[in-house]
């Protein structure tokens, strides 16, 4: 009886996941935020979860996040990157980029899943920011549009100029400009990308 319960448990979650995948809208129109919720954690932290649709390719547009070492080129606010050390699916770099409009400096390590097009960042160091996110982006049916989870956790640091519900705001505007600027990477440079 028991091992029938641990077999129809994994059989269970995929079947959830399949219906989730079927669910879902893709007929919908572009929408970079189409989900928003946040969590207060126990530790202080906050859980914000953004899903969005991105008329791109997943290919296309997992292959324009994941360059990482570029990011200053077409993402606003990203004002220089430098790539630090590469191994197996990691990157570190260190990246100045606006936080509210202040200069913020990050050592920041990517972990790139081609294959699954997941990728996720953590925070190193940095004065102000204490932050990491997971990206995981499916393709739609036909494979010319993209569902974009993002999975980001906010962490107070001591120290930094902003309270944590002002640096939130923050994060959804950066989000935003950085959807766009992906986006209008993976399309090419005569890319008219709309808000």
């Amino acid at each position: 009886m028991k091992a029938a319960r641990w077999i129809s448990l994994p059989l269970l979650v995929v079947m959830v996941a399949a219906c989730e995948r079927e669910s879902f809208n893709w007929d919908q129109l572009e929408n970079f935020m189409l989900q928003r919720t946040i969590e207060k954690q126990p530790d202080g932290s906050v859980k914000m979860t953004f899903v969005g649709l991105v008329n791109v390719s997943p290919d296309k547009l997992f292959d324009a996040m994941s360059d990482v070492e570029h990011h200053a080129e077409f993402i606003e606010d990203v004002t220089e990157v430098k790539l630090v050390s590469v191994e197996g699916k990691k990157k570190v770099v260190d990246i100045k980029n606006r936080v509210l409009g202040r200069p913020n400096e990050a050592r920041i390590e990517w972990t790139i899943d081609k294959a699954a097009r997941r990728l996720s960042f953590r925070t190193v160091e940095a004065k102000y920011t204490d932050n990491s996110a997971e990206y995981r982006i499916e393709g739609s049916p036909d494979g010319t549009r993209s569902r974009v989870t993002t999975i980001y956790y906010l962490r107070e640091k001591g120290g930094q100029p902003f309270p944590l519900y002002t640096l939130q705001t923050g994060i959804e505007e950066s989000y935003l400009k950085a959807v766009a600027g992906v986006k209008r990477r993976a399309l090419g440079k005569r890319a008219v990308v709309g808000p």
